[in-house]
């Protein structure tokens, strides 16, 4: 339960954030987004949350990256959300499967650390 509401929590901070940020700003958020998806994918691996809410926060958190991508003030940063959106597309498109799941972990938390040296 902690997670969903730390997961709703940054989800909605994200939202909010998206347009008008500085690239820093953008970048943290890319690396939220992509941590959060890493923590959602690795519950997913586990067999630790359901196929639904796998398949609608994975759809949700990919909007919010897809957003970013889109009013990304760099090109890196353009591209680094892209590529996090395209993991979450393909955890929200196979939330019941578990190898898919813990690849898209291991790429988020990549992509995560990337961003990390972007802000």
């Amino acid at each position: 339960m902690a997670r969903l509401v730390l997961a709703c929590t940054v989800t909605a901070l994200v939202l909010a954030g998206c347009g008008g940020q500085s690239a820093t700003k953008q970048a943290e958020q890319v690396g939220a987004l992509a941590a959060e998806g890493a923590i959602l994918a690795h519950d997913a691996a586990e067999g630790d949350t359901t196929t639904v809410f796998t398949r609608v926060h994975a759809r949700d958190l990919a909007g919010s990256a897809e957003a970013l991508a889109a009013s990304g003030q760099t090109v890196p940063l353009r591209r680094l959300a892209q590529a996090v959106a395209a993991d979450l597309r393909s955890l929200a498109g196979n939330p019941g499967d578990e190898g898919v799941a813990g690849r898209v972990e291991r790429r988020l938390k990549r992509l995560h650390e990337r961003a990390g040296a972007l802000a």
